[in-house]
């Protein structure tokens, strides 16, 4: 999971260049960087570039030592500035419900009409009943010739 954040994020700083068919790319230093890494699975990480671009993650494994509730869960962000000058800012979160990313330019659902939030909430407080689903078991037949 960890590698998979990481690699989102060095995707989407990449796609955050521009076109690849432009001049070639120059030289761009890292101004500030940093990371750490535990022996219980915490990290953390960061770095910025002169051009503006900027990461960030840190993550620990939730439920460690218990074999089928282990999860990584890591916490982060990045941010750039688009080729037509608009900023973009992403933050995430990965963990056992997946990959959610939050950012302005990212589209979002349209809300629930209020008539099905009310239904599912009526749905919700009445009680329910489970029916055994019946099954048909054939009969052993007993039929000999003789």
């Amino acid at each position: 999971m960890k590698m998979f954040v990481a690699l989102f994020a060095v995707i989407a700083v990449a796609s955050a260049i521009g076109d690849y068919h432009q001049a070639p790319a120059k030289h761009i230093p890292i101004v500030h960087s940093e990371s750490y890494h535990g022996h219980d699975g915490s990290y953390k990480f960061g770095y910025e570039s002169a051009n503006g671009i900027a990461a960030q993650e840190q993550g620990f494994v939730k439920n460690g030592g218990s074999k089928d509730h282990e999860v990584q869960v890591a916490h982060g962000s990045f941010s750039y500035t688009d080729p037509h000058g608009h900023p973009v800012a992403v933050s995430y979160v990965a963990d056992e419900n997946g990959f959610q990313a939050k950012g302005a330019h990212l589209p979002t659902p349209p809300p629930l009409p209020k008539e099905l939030v009310d239904a599912y909430a009526k749905a919700a407080s009445q009680p329910q009943h489970h029916e055994e689903p019946q099954h048909y078991a054939p009969q052993p037949s007993y039929k000999h010739s003789y």
